[in-house]
């Protein structure tokens, strides 16, 4: 089988935030610096990501990070990350929790390719 090439992000589904106003404003991007999306999300959202791949280097995993800003403070907060690796490919959607030992819990589903 023919190693995979992309990683395809599906969707966010806001589980827990730890925003005290009820909504977290989220960047989601790779753990090499990268931001894909800058993100609104209360508890129960699902954010759709809209036509998102992103590639895997050399076969090397691909790290996905979430961290929560505060504008008005100048500041953000790591919630944490997921690392999609390419031996998933042709197993479908696959579900991964973020942030489990951070005050807010996000699901990333997604398919590699």
């Amino acid at each position: 089988m023919a190693g995979a090439a992309f990683a395809k992000l599906l969707f966010l589904e806001a589980k827990r935030v730890q925003d005290p106003d009820g909504a977290d404003e989220i960047l989601v991007g790779r753990g090499d610096g990268g931001t894909f999306e800058k993100v609104r999300m209360r508890v129960g959202d699902v954010f759709e990501f809209d036509e998102r791949f992103v590639p895997f280097v050399n076969q090397a995993p691909i790290d996905i990070v979430l961290h929560e800003v505060n504008e008005a403070a100048s500041k953000s907060s790591f919630i944490g990350g997921a690392k999609i690796i390419p031996s998933g490919v042709g197993l479908g959607e696959r579900t991964q929790a973020i942030g489990a030992l951070s005050l807010a819990l996000y699901e990333l589903t997604y398919k590699v390719l």
